[in-house]
């Protein structure tokens, strides 16, 4: 996928300022308003809008993120893959790598806004296959539980096609240190494979420390069965356990 600026150079201010917060004794003062984390998380599957990218099977994922006072937040995250059976040429693709650059800003008391860029890449995958794309996302948030995002991409999946994505989430704290949260999406691909389809995702998830538990049950329309093919599409339910750092 080509993108007028690369991901890389888009994060490399991003990448020098975290390595003077680690190596500079003036760190601590640097480091005001600067967040450094990251999570380790194993699924019974990995579904992206609806749809497994691991054939049904299990995923381990894992993700660094840097957030800066003024804003600003770059992140790394990377995922296994399996897009082809066993029965079909295979693709290469093992892995998913993406790497997001944003701004992030609150606009008055109830309301703040989330724009940036990811790029969804996926190394070793054979010649000739090119599934790597960049979308551009922006997510408002009404207050801090309401959110809205719109994602454009002029390249999705590497087809040279346009995609438009859209997404209404919301979650709720419930007693005993319980979390319920749901999302409705619909995703426009007509341009690169002639149709779109819309999900809904709902999930229960249970926090202690570092670590959770979370429970989603994925669905996704019958138009997403012509896309991808009924073996990574329907209902599924979904168990991940991740440990934050």
């Amino acid at each position: 996928m080509n993108s007028a600026t690369s991901p890389l150079r888009l994060l490399r201010p991003a990448i020098v300022t975290a390595l003077l917060l680690v190596s500079d004794e003036r760190g601590a003062a640097l480091a005001q308003g600067t967040a450094l984390g990251g999570s380790i998380a194993i699924g019974s599957d990995y579904t992206f809008r609806g749809v497994s990218q691991t054939l049904g099977s299990e995923a381990l994922q894992g993700s660094v993120d840097l957030t800066l006072a003024s804003g600003f937040h770059a992140g790394v995250w990377a995922s296994n893959v399996d897009f082809v059976p066993d029965d079909e040429p295979d693709d290469g693709a093992r892995l998913e790598v993406d790497m997001s650059l944003g701004y992030a800003a609150n606009l008055g008391d109830d309301w703040s806004i989330d724009i940036g860029l990811t790029r969804y890449s996926f190394p070793g995958t054979d010649a000739g296959v090119g599934y790597d794309y960049t979308e551009l996302l922006a997510t408002a948030v009404y207050g801090g539980r309401y959110t809205a995002t719109v994602g454009l991409s002029g390249d999705v999946d590497g087809t040279g096609a346009a995609s438009r994505f859209y997404s209404l989430g919301t979650e709720f704290e419930l007693p005993a240190g319980l979390g319920l949260a749901a999302a409705l999406g619909h995703y426009d691909l007509s341009d690169a494979y002639g149709s779109r389809y819309s999900y809904v995702e709902a999930s229960l998830s249970r926090q202690v420390g570092n670590a959770g538990l979370t429970v989603t049950y994925v669905d996704t329309s019958g138009s997403a069965d012509s896309i991808y093919g009924g073996r990574v599409t329907g209902p599924r339910l979904v168990l991940t356990l991740n440990v934050d750092w």
